[in-house]
Formats: structure tokens, C-alpha cells, sequence
């Protein structure tokens, strides 16, 4: 490496709290970036922008799990509470589907002061995903895309030492393209299938392609 950039770590969780007889997976991503130094000159400047827009920005599926069947929610929100707020997952982002019966737990979780928690409505629409109160409206087919095309271009990397590896592999597999009768993409497991993992995964993909806001201006002078 050039000493222009260093790579900047961060994390995304993504939740698809499950009806009663379900599974509450929970994925977590590191996104490892890489940004200019801060110690780079003005004059360097245009040589660091070139290496970052030539360096991939990776995305490590780094924990997967699935809180047991018959668990209720005050107790799973606990359990995710104590996890989002582990140090090791110091400043995580984190992403819950409240379509349907989601939106009880993610109170609870807000209750429990979870920080950077977000809500995720998940609508049959394709295009960009739309901003509202609680978070975002994004269509499933973007979800489950950006998951393939993340996968497709090697940012996406998995475990193969996780647990849950061959289940979401086997998830990702039964994934079916299907026209509804107005004409729209929809994505589905197939029937008899789940599709839990890969939502998971889905939502902190999502988190992790948000774009950075600017929080600050370069000040830097010339060399």
C-alpha cells in the first residue's frame, strides 16, 4: 500500500424478527473501506483519490445466528440488545425489518436504547429505496440483488466457518424470480423454504451500501 490511504472499519446488522413459530436471525457485516489519511497532502490528494476508487470496499459477513424457536420478544430484544451494544461492535448500524410483526420488537429495542437502529419496510416496488420516519421502504428484488451482485463482484465474502453457512448458502439457492400478475419482479424462497437468513444478510448489505454522509471539510493546505 502507498501510505495515501488507510481502510476504515465499520459494522451492520441486519434483524428479520420472526412470527411466533419462526426464527429472529440476526447477520452482522463488517465493512472494511478504504479512505484517504489524514495526514495526506493537498498535492497528494488527487493520487489518493485515484487509489480509493481503485481499492474495493469489502464486505465480510462476520456473525450469523438464529435466536431458538419459541423465544419471545421481550427476551430476543434483550439478547440483540446485548449483542448491538458489545464493544466489539462499537458504532454498529443496525437495520429491522418492521413490515409486519417486527415493529413490537423494534420499540423494545429502542426502549432498551439501542443506538443507529433503523427500520426497514419492505415493499413489492422496485427502484430506490425510499427514506420515511422509522427508517426505509425498500423493495425485496433490491435487497436480494444486491446481495447476489455484491457476491458476484467478490466484496461480499462469507465464512464458511459459520454455523449457519450452508443453511443460507441452501437459502440463497432456493431463491425464485417470479412476474406477479402486474407485471412486476418479485423475489420468494420457494415454497415450503425459508428465506429468513438471506433477509438478514439483505438488510445489513443495504446499511453497509448507504452512502457515507460528510461530517467534515478538508482543510488541508498545500505542500
Amino acid at each position: 500500500m502507498s501510505g495515501l490511504i488507510e481502510f476504515e472499519r465499520s459494522f451492520f446488522a441486519g434483524i428479520d424478527f420472526g412470527q411466533v413459530n419462526d426464527w429472529t436471525p440476526i447477520a452482522v457485516i463488517e465493512r472494511i473501506k478504504p479512505v484517504i489519511r489524514p495526514n495526506v497532502w493537498r498535492a497528494q490528494l488527487a493520487d489518493a483519490r485515484a487509489e480509493v476508487k481503485a481499492t474495493p470496499t469489502r464486505l465480510d459477513l462476520v456473525h450469523l445466528e438464529r435466536i431458538p424457536l419459541g423465544t419471545l420478544y421481550p427476551a430476543q430484544a434483550r439478547h440483540i440488545a446485548g449483542l448491538l451494544k458489545s464493544p466489539v461492535l462499537n458504532g454498529v448500524k443496525s437495520y429491522a425489518d418492521i413490515t409486519g410483526v417486527g415493529r413490537g420488537p423494534y420499540d423494545m429495542l429502542k426502549e432498551l436504547k439501542v443506538r443507529d437502529l433503523y427500520g426497514i419496510t419492505i415493499t413489492g416496488s422496485r427502484g430506490p429505496a425510499k427514506r420515511h420516519p422509522c427508517g426505509w421502504s425498500v423493495g425485496k428484488a433490491e435487497l436480494v440483488n444486491a446481495i447476489q451482485i455484491e457476491m458476484q463482484t467478490g466484496r461480499l465474502r462469507i465464512a464458511t466457518q459459520l454455523e449457519l453457512f450452508s443453511v443460507l448458502e441452501r437459502e440463497l439457492m432456493e431463491f425464485r424470480a417470479k412476474i406477479n400478475d402486474h407485471g412486476h419482479m418479485t423475489f420468494n424462497a420457494r415454497e415450503g423454504q425459508n428465506d429468513d437468513l438471506v433477509l438478514s444478510v439483505g438488510y445489513a448489505v443495504f446499511g453497509a451500501l448507504l452512502p457515507t454522509p460528510v461530517t467534515n471539510v478538508d482543510l488541508r493546505m498545500p505542500a
